[in-house]
């Protein structure tokens, strides 16, 4: 079964205005636009949005899971706050992988219409930091242990606790979807976050349960089954 998780990472606004390879990267998603953009057509911003350092959940990626990751992100619809009922304001294509402080990141870039009755709101909430991150949700098998490589959830080993000069976290193995990524204010990850300028710039599947009880991050999830998925839910 799949687990849900969700990361978030700065915003990264754009000081030259789109270029013709960003079309070209729009032009080939899955499902592309239905008329034939120009770059006066579209704003287009990058964001840091997940990498390989441990996170305030306890996770993290593996450095070789990123290049999928970003492919995984390629087409995602772009959402205010994970509200699933209001349509997507944007849509996250192409990128790269960057280092940052020590990490290595994905950071795709996103797209909206200028043209929308909302355009100017959206970037100017973005630009001028109000909306200042963006939050990635994404399916994931097994949050892999540190220490013991077993599943976190059936390991004796805690998250932050320190085993012999080791500080256990866990992996997101097994990364499947990326199901959508939102605009938010807060986010997990250190050194995610919207960036200023495009140059600044498995383990065996766990037994079926009706519930579990998660502690990770110091935090406790009821894991809740969704056919083939499980929800994590915080519940402190």
């Amino acid at each position: 079964m799949m687990m849900i998780q969700t990361l978030a990472g700065p915003l990264i606004a754009l000081s030259n205005a789109p270029a013709k390879s960003d079309l070209d990267e729009i032009r080939v998603l899955p499902n592309p636009p239905l008329v034939k953009l120009t770059l006066d057509d579209i704003h287009v911003r990058r964001c840091r949005l997940a990498g390989d350092r441990v996170d305030a959940h306890g996770g993290c990626f593996r450095t070789a899971d990123l290049d999928k990751l970003l492919r995984l992100a390629h087409g995602a619809p772009a959402l205010i706050g994970h509200d699933r009922r209001s349509p997507a304001v944007a849509r996250f294509f192409g990128g790269s992988i960057e280092s940052f402080q020590g990490g290595r990141y994905i950071v795709p870039k996103f797209y909206w219409p200028r043209h929308h009755s909302a355009a100017e709101d959206l970037r100017w909430q973005i630009d001028t930091g109000i909306l200042s991150e963006a939050s990635l949700a994404f399916t994931f098998e097994q949050a892999t242990c540190s220490i013991c490589s077993r599943d976190i959830r059936e390991c004796e080993h805690e998250i932050g606790k320190d085993y012999d000069g080791k500080v256990c976290f866990y992996y997101y193995d097994g990364v499947e979807r990326v199901l959508e990524g939102s605009f938010v204010y807060r986010g997990a990850e250190p050194g995610t976050g919207f960036l200023h300028s495009r140059i600044l710039a498995g383990g065996a599947p766990a037994k079926r349960l009706d519930t579990l009880t998660l502690k990770i991050g110091g935090r406790i999830y009821h894991a809740l089954p969704s056919e083939n998925e499980i929800l994590l839910r915080n519940i402190s």
